[in-house]
């Protein structure tokens, strides 16, 4: 029961940071000039948050999370939680990815070009 919380923690995390990349990456205004530095700040914005989102949901996990039990409890949860990390930040990746192709004309298209 415990592992479940810490795989629905790292869905939970994945999607909260997909949503702060795009809501931030439609914030950064179009510039109309030669040479705009407003793609680089998108791309430069998805990748500070897939630096972030596994830091975040390891410490959400580890220090809020945490079961109290017996040993064994805690080591499952532990090995779920760095799984769920992973898994978050593989997933988070391949999300941006795609809809960075989906979107490729759109702001979200600055995110992989």
């Amino acid at each position: 029961m415990e592992s479940v919380i810490a795989y629905v923690l790292s869905l939970i995390n994945l999607l909260v940071f997909i949503l702060l990349a795009v809501f931030s990456a439609r914030a950064i205004k179009n510039q109309l000039v030669v040479n705009a530095t407003d793609p680089r700040k998108r791309k430069i914005w998805f990748w500070v948050l897939a630096a972030l989102n596994p830091i975040v949901n390891f410490i959400l996990g580890y220090f809020f999370f945490k079961p109290d039990g017996n040993a064994m409890v805690v080591e499952d949860y532990k090995t779920a939680l760095f799984l769920g990390t992973g898994i978050g930040f593989v997933l988070y990746i391949l999300i941006g990815f795609i809809l960075s192709r989906i979107f490729k004309h759109g702001k979200l298209g600055n995110w992989f070009n």
